[in-house]
């Protein structure tokens, strides 16, 4: 993957790289911000933006996060929404063996869509 930029705020830091087929986010850091989504929402729109306009998945990484807290799941959820109602491809990975990210991201499999357009993977690293 080609490395196109790294957005920080705070704590937070979101890498995004970009190759042929998809557009991935790694989440390092902890989220802690009282309003993430002045930060978050933005980034995410014009990601999805982008992947739309170019046919790529999107995909979210959260493995390497460090911890987040309640106001950050707002935002992603916002774009899971929208990805389910549209045509947009987006997989979110965690680390399903971390109790807080399983509880956090295996709630979003409510997003899923049969057709794989939405993904929820918890993974064993």
């Amino acid at each position: 993957m080609t490395e196109i930029k790294t957005f920080a705020n705070n704590a937070l830091e979101i890498k995004v790289t970009e190759n042929d087929e998809a557009i991935q986010l790694a989440w390092l850091g902890k989220s802690t911000d009282r309003e993430p989504g002045k930060f978050i929402a933005p980034l995410l729109m014009d990601i999805i933006k982008r992947s739309t306009d170019l046919g790529k998945r999107v995909i979210l990484d959260f493995r390497k996060l460090g911890y987040m807290n309640s106001s950050t799941i707002t935002p992603i959820i916002r774009v899971l929404e929208r990805a389910k109602k549209g045509k947009n491809m987006i997989t979110v990975m965690y680390q399903k063996p971390l109790r807080w990210q399983e509880v956090n991201f295996s709630a979003l499999r409510i997003f899923e869509t049969t057709d794989q357009r939405v993904e929820i993977k918890g993974m064993a690293v």
